[in-house]
């Protein structure tokens, strides 16, 4: 009796176990702040909420039409929602990071058909396009999004960000795959 309730333990240990492991990839495949996830800035209590997710950060084949670049033009692909309220995006908040703490301010004079548009957005309504940054240095790893009243809107793979020196490095502390 004795050996039989002991197989039954490491039978149900190995079974939870087998349960745990996708709960953990789950997590990592979840990171609040990785390329695509969807992150929220709320403005006046509440009244004004949108949602960006940003995607694909890369070099960029686009032309830059009117704008003579320093270094090699990086795109990524952005997408803005006005979950509540009226919300117009302000493309200026935007910067791309490298992993020696570089920062490129994106290119939002840049005139593009493929660029998000910065026009006012009703509830509901989406714009999407692209962002642009001139990298005179390091290939940047991050996108950020200054605004709001908490902290800065990110996006990034945990493996680069984990790679930026402490001074520069975002707060991870709520992420549960940069821990």
């Amino acid at each position: 009796m004795r050996r039989f309730g002991l197989a039954v333990i490491a039978v149900a240990i190995i079974g939870m176990a087998g349960f745990a492991a996708p709960a953990i990839a789950s997590a990592a495949d979840e990171c609040m702040h990785g390329f695509g996830s969807h992150q929220q800035l709320v403005e006046a209590a509440g009244a004004s909420v949108q949602e960006w997710t940003v995607t694909d950060l890369k070099k960029s084949a686009d032309p830059a039409p009117g704008y003579l670049l320093a270094g090699q033009l990086w795109e990524a692909t952005a997408s803005v929602k006005a979950v509540a309220g009226t919300v117009t995006p302000i493309i200026p908040n935007f910067s791309a990071f490298t992993t020696d703490g570089r920062s490129y301010q994106v290119l939002w004079q840049l005139a593009s058909p493929q660029g998000i548009s910065g026009a006012t957005l009703a509830q509901g309504q989406t714009s999407t396009g692209k962002l642009y940054f001139d990298a005179t240095g390091a290939d940047p790893v991050a996108v950020t999004y200054a605004g709001g009243a908490g902290h800065p809107l990110m996006w990034c793979s945990c493996d680069a960000m984990m790679a930026m020196p402490m001074p520069t490095r975002m707060p991870m502390e709520n992420c549960p795959c940069c821990r």
